[in-house]
């Protein structure tokens, strides 16, 4: 039954097929096109049939074939009738696509379930339990709609499986066997053969059938398996390293995880799942989204402490950036402010009351209807009438923003520590505010510069390239708080246009009598200034005196402060 698809870098398949083979590929074209008219047609490609005799997968993912599904029919049990091959072909069809369209489905779906599996186990065994319990749930849901097919299709793998290996199953294919058997009632076998793994089976199968339709509780139930699933995983699962002697009966695939090792496990278990560290989903069969995967990926920053958010979010495949904390970041700083500069444009004349219009008058002012309205009969001066008019209060529109300097400060005062699971620190929030004023500024189609400043001064020059900004951002120096003065007017004399200057600090900057003066100075060549001062409750007036009629100064206590804040430009016009 061989189910899932597996990311290779090399297969070998045979070049010349016989004519069995050219048959057996008809035949599964046939399934094919049944699983698709069973799935109203999914946007899936006809798969890449292949015969490697090498690999026990049925499906996989070919890295080398534009990541398109493969299908290897090498490993199919024997049948009479062509009939048999059909419904066979059919049924693991119906399983694969399944991943597609039902669970993970997608690459932010699988993400979650992978981190609600980190919970109780590490994340080179996350995809083991999220497979489990995926594979579970497809062929429950599978068994409601063709029971006599699902059965028999489990029972022909069973039965394939068991006359090759007799009783020497591993203890991991005889849990799955069990589950299905629980699940399903249904019976393989009517022996002892599943003693060892009752228990186990027994508590997986509870969790998935309780409230099975209600789909918010994925995450919730995926945790609770890889709980009681783990000491079996462990025990089934082992991370070897290169030159390490392979057990007999054994294969090796490599760990889903960000180290080089392979994971070594008994291979009857591809012939039940596939390969179980494969993750699943839709994204990875697209092309040309990028822009769709940036989402998700910054969709589940949203909801998840760094710590929990590279490794799912990188096998899900919606971490297409390369920098997980830069992708992090954006992701809590989106959306979250939105700095609008407006000009007052004048409102159009408005009438306020009549009064009589007069022969020699121009004859566009008289109001025909208020003329009759007054009276029936017109009479000139008299009767006729026109309105007095006043021009209306004046109506802002958004003016588009000058380019956008981006000064942060990384100072030791300002303390930075993500992977805690509530992420803390001054410079964590400093963060938040520097990603959402970038973004703002990406959106909007201008430039923007950054200087990440401590003792030195870091800058990413003018740009529209936001990861480079985000790299300059992330660049932690924690030592002394110098405003990098110099480096702050040569980005500004290189600008070719108005600059906006975001200022992002606390109060611990050592040179602030030259900073007060620079940014009068800025300010009076039609620059502007915003200062948020992380961790501040208010701004002291006295110290900046009547610098604060010419800048704008926030003091920002933490980031939730950024979420509701309406940043004051709104209020302020630019004169045309």
């Amino acid at each position: 039954m061989s189910k899932s698809r597996k990311k290779r870098t090399k297969t070998i398949p045979k070049k010349e097929l016989n004519q069995k083979e050219l048959h057996l590929i008809e035949l599964a074209k046939i399934a094919w096109d049944k699983t698709q008219r069973d799935f109203f047609f999914p946007p899936l490609d006809l798969p890449t049939f292949v015969f490697d005799y090498t690999h026990l997968e049925g499906f996989y993912i070919d890295p080398q074939n534009k990541w398109k599904i493969s299908m290897n029919l090498a490993n199919a049990p024997i049948f009479i009738d062509d009939k048999d091959y059909i419904n066979y072909f059919h049924a693991i069809s119906l399983h694969e696509v399944s991943h597609y369209q039902i669970i993970p489905y997608d690459g932010l779906i699988n993400a979650r379930l992978l981190k609600a599996a980190l919970k109780n186990v590490n994340e080179n065994f996350a995809p083991i339990v999220v497979n489990v319990f995926a594979d579970l749930i497809i062929d429950a849901k599978l068994h409601k709609k063709t029971p006599d097919l699902i059965r028999w299709e489990l029972e022909t793998t069973f039965n394939h499986l068991f006359d090759r290996t007799k009783t020497k199953l591993s203890e991991f294919s005889k849990f799955l066997f069990r589950a299905y058997e629980k699940l399903l009632d249904i019976k393989f076998v009517h022996s002892n053969l599943f003693t060892s793994v009752e228990n186990v089976a027994e508590k997986v199968v509870n969790i998935i059938k309780k409230n099975f339709e209600d789909e918010t509780l994925w995450e919730e139930k995926v945790s609770k398996i890889a709980y009681h699933l783990r000491t079996l995983v462990i025990n089934t699962f082992t991370m070897v390293g290169a030159g390490a002697r392979k057990g007999e009966g054994n294969t090796r695939r490599k760990a889903p995880g960000r180290s080089r090792s392979t994971v070594e496990f008994p291979e009857d278990i591809l012939e039940i799942m596939d390969n179980p560290l494969e993750n699943k989903n839709l994204d990875k069969l697209k092309e040309d989204n990028d822009e769709e995967l940036r989402q998700k990926a910054e969709e589940f920053a949203r909801e998840t402490p760094y710590s929990n958010y590279g490794a799912p979010a990188g096998q899900a495949g919606i971490l297409i950036d390369g920098n997980p904390l830069a992708t992090w970041y954006r992701g809590l700083a989106k959306d979250l402010i939105e700095i609008k500069i407006f000009e007052e444009k004048p409102g159009g004349q408005l009438p306020i009351y009549p009064e009589v219009w007069h022969l020699g008058e121009p004859l566009e002012d008289l109001d025909i209807v208020q003329t009759i309205l007054n009276s029936p009969v017109i009479i000139p001066n008299i009767t006729t009438r026109k309105w007095v008019k006043n021009y209306g209060k004046g109506h802002l529109t958004e003016k588009q923003i000058p380019d956008l300097l981006l000064v942060l400060d990384s100072s030791g005062s300002m303390n930075w520590n993500y992977l805690a699971k509530s992420s803390k620190g001054v410079y964590h929030t400093a963060l938040v505010a520097s990603f959402a004023a970038l973004h703002f500024a990406a959106k909007k189609g201008v430039k923007f510069s950054v200087i990440n400043f401590s003792n030195r001064a870091d800058v990413c020059d003018w740009t529209v390239d936001y990861q480079k900004a985000e790299r300059t951002l992330l660049r932690y120096q924690g030592g002394g708080t110098h405003l990098p003065i110099k480096d702050v007017v040569k980005q500004i004399e290189k600008s070719e246009r108005e600059t906006l200057i975001f200022i992002i600090t606390d109060f611990g900057i050592y040179n602030w009598n030259s900073a007060k003066k620079l940014f009068s100075n800025l300010s009076n060549k039609g620059h502007k200034i915003v200062g948020f001062f992380i961790g501040s409750a208010n701004i002291p007036k006295d110290k900046f005196k009547t610098l604060l009629e010419k800048v704008t100064f926030y003091p920002i206590k933490n980031s939730k402060d950024l979420i509701n804040l309406v940043i004051e430009e709104v209020k302020k016009y630019y004169l045309a």
